[in-house]
């Protein structure tokens, strides 16, 4: 597992190189094997406890265990999403283009009411926009009208952030690449899982990755989607996962797929992997390494880099250096 991540602009030599550096996390999931399934449930969020809801819920679709419980992971995992959606939206995303953070907003999820997830709603929007299901020309004309803070950010990034800066895409790791990084223990072939990957079917996605890519407009786009569809707002569903099946169940985290996999005997563990978004985005060659070097160097390196960091949303505490550019960040 991975603890931290250092990302280090290098202007020293000819040109410039983005350098990737991650530190030991808490290390695998060998600590379950020799327990009961049961008491690996209970054991396994306290211990992932970063999207611990998610975890449960791919830990017990692994462990072939039901829910049990009053509210299911898969609700509680819909909330993870939706505070961590809403903390990047409502706070990081100001923060970066220079607005004050809207933390007033940010409370309102506190209270978790129907009430309170609709009056957030109207924030976001500003007005009744279907954004899931409109055309680009609705959205342009959304974000001209700039009726919320999101849509003046977001208006903001369209007008000044070039579609090629950022640009990159891998392929969504299907069913085998899953079955296979699991048996070796990382990803044996290079592929991105974000919230975009939720949300390619959405005709409002479709349509602007026709005509631009995976942009960070594009990814920033498909952020806001996943938290709308967490308040409860708008018609279409985000694409289903499909699981590889044999011992492993996988969940919708905030970052991107996660994939648990257990193999039992007689009821206790045998062994035990665990998968997480950042195995497959953040490793050598991957989406964040992609995405950096696809920024150009000049003033607004900064801004972009934190603006990347943002749209892959790490699983892990992220550290920026950019050298004579800026300052040191903390993500």
């Amino acid at each position: 597992m991975i603890g931290a991540l250092d990302i280090a602009l290098d202007t020293s030599a000819a040109g410039a190189h983005w350098r990737l550096t991650t530190t030991g996390g808490p290390g695998n999931a060998a600590w379950v094997v020799g327990r009961r399934a049961e008491e690996a449930i209970r054991l396994i969020p306290r211990v992932f406890n970063l999207c611990s809801a998610a975890h449960a819920e791919a830990a017990r679709g692994a462990l072939g265990l039901s829910s049990g419980t009053a509210a299911p992971d898969g609700l509680l995992a819909r909330q993870e999403r939706r505070r961590d959606h809403a903390v990047s939206i409502l706070c990081d995303w100001p923060s970066i283009l220079g607005s004050q953070p809207d933390r007033t907003a940010l409370k309102g999820l506190a209270g978790g009411s129907d009430q309170a997830m609709q009056a957030l709603r109207r924030h976001l929007l500003g007005g009744e926009i279907d954004l899931a299901n409109a055309t680009t020309g609705e959205v342009d004309r959304w974000l001209v009208a700039q009726a919320s803070p999101t849509a003046r950010l977001l208006a903001h990034v369209r007008a000044t952030v070039d579609p090629a800066w950022g640009r990159a895409e891998l392929a969504a790791p299907q069913p085998a690449d899953i079955a296979a990084a699991l048996e070796a223990g990382f990803p044996t072939e290079p592929r991105e899982t974000t919230v975009a990957d939720y949300w390619r079917a959405a005709p409002v996605l479709r349509e602007f990755h026709a005509r631009e890519g995976a942009s960070l407009f594009v990814r920033m786009l498909a952020r806001l989607l996943d938290l709308l569809s967490c308040l409860g707002a708008g018609r279409l569903r985000a694409d289903p996962v499909s699981s590889p099946g044999g011992g492993i169940g996988i969940a919708r985290a905030a970052r991107g797929l996660l994939a648990h996999r257990a193999r039992l005997a007689d009821g206790i563990v045998a062994d035990y992997r665990v998968l997480s978004p950042s195995a497959w985005n953040l490793a050598a060659g991957g989406l964040l390494q992609s995405m950096l070097a696809a920024l150009p160097m000049g003033t607004r390196t900064p801004m972009l880099a934190r603006l990347v960091v943002s749209c892959v949303n790490p699983c892990v505490p992220v550290t920026l250096r950019l050298g004579a550019m800026e300052g040191v960040h903390h993500a």
